[in-house]
């Protein structure tokens, strides 16, 4: 029996769509590895903002905060669920909408966090920039911190140093400098789509008063001066944008290793919302963290956030 004869056109599309599906594998498994082989915790507790300068917003509205929370957490839990999904069926299709849950319940514990703290932002573009700004000056843990800056010409890269390798698809676990390279890749790619995506809306003109097309190095600058850096929540809301409209197909390919996705996936928000959820809990006091969590649990059964607070309440008493 003959086997299935491709034109030359499908076998590019098939190969198109294997490259965006490992694509995907390799970067959400080096950044969970990269995330998890760190100590956040201790990193958390020598960070001088958490130790000196992280306090209460004077204006605390509790109730913001806890609905900020939950919001949060609600979601990081119907993110985790998707696992019996996949182990039930055996099928990728709930992934189209584990990136927008994976990036919506990290987004709500920043705002919940920037409700404990006095932070003003709320629109995703701002919240996303104010984030960047707050790594860039280190006020989060250094694993976590790592970004892109510069413009789409000359990219930057801090807190990581992208390796110089012969092939930009390689990965292996037990090599760091492949792990950094996937990471690298990633925010370099997400800052160009960043940059691409604004320069258009500054309408920038030429002598004839005709919007350009193509850009000045000084044009690019003035481009990424507007976003900001470019950190793994700007990576996540661009795969959050994929998913919902780009990206369909991908999910639902043989090719795409759900299972392994979908796990570190949820590695990253485990470590992200660590990090903003013991940030509040040194705002607004453990007593009062755990009472919203009590709340919560009252009405949903969340295994997620239960075991972390206990990693929070040891962070907060070994201060």
């Amino acid at each position: 029996m003959y086997g299935i004869i491709l034109t030359d056109a499908e076998e590019k599309a098939r190969k198109e769509l294997w490259f965006r599906a490992e694509m995907t594998h390799r970067q959400f498994s080096a950044l969970a590895a990269k995330l998890y082989d760190s100590d956040i915790e201790n990193e958390i507790l020598n960070l001088p903002y958490f130790i000196n300068q992280l306090s209460v917003a004077q204006n605390l509205k509790i109730e913001e905060v806890e609905m900020w929370l939950i919001n949060s957490w609600n979601t990081e839990n119907v993110l985790f669920h998707n696992k019996h999904i996949l182990e039930n069926s055996g099928q990728s299709f709930c992934m189209q909408w584990a990136f927008p849950q994976a990036y919506y319940t990290t987004f709500c514990s920043i705002l919940a966090y920037f409700k404990s703290v006095g932070f003003t932002q709320m629109s995703h573009n701002a919240v996303l920039k104010e984030f960047g700004n707050l790594i860039s000056q280190r006020k989060y843990p250094s694993s976590i911190s790592i970004y892109t800056s510069g413009s789409k010409k000359n990219i930057f890269y801090n807190n990581i140093v992208k390796p110089n390798l012969d092939t930009t698809i390689e990965l292996d676990l037990n090599i760091p400098e492949t792990v950094d390279n996937q990471i690298c890749q990633f925010l370099k790619s997400t800052r160009e789509v960043m940059s691409d995506n604004r320069a258009p809306s500054m309408k920038f003109r030429a002598k004839s008063g005709q919007i350009r097309k193509n850009l000045t190095p000084q044009m690019w600058d003035k481009v990424s001066d507007s976003i900001g850096h470019t950190t793994i929540m700007d990576f996540l809301y661009r795969k959050r944008i994929k998913a919902n409209y780009l990206d369909i197909e991908t999910f639902n390919s043989a090719e795409f290793k759900g299972a392994l996705v979908l796990n570190n996936l949820c590695k990253v928000v485990d470590r992200l919302n660590l990090s903003n959820e013991t940030f509040i809990a040194k705002a607004i006091g453990i007593i009062e963290f755990e009472r919203i969590l009590k709340k919560h649990l009252t009405s949903v059964k969340n295994e997620i956030a239960e075991r972390r607070i206990e990693i929070i309440k040891a962070i907060i008493k070994a201060q």
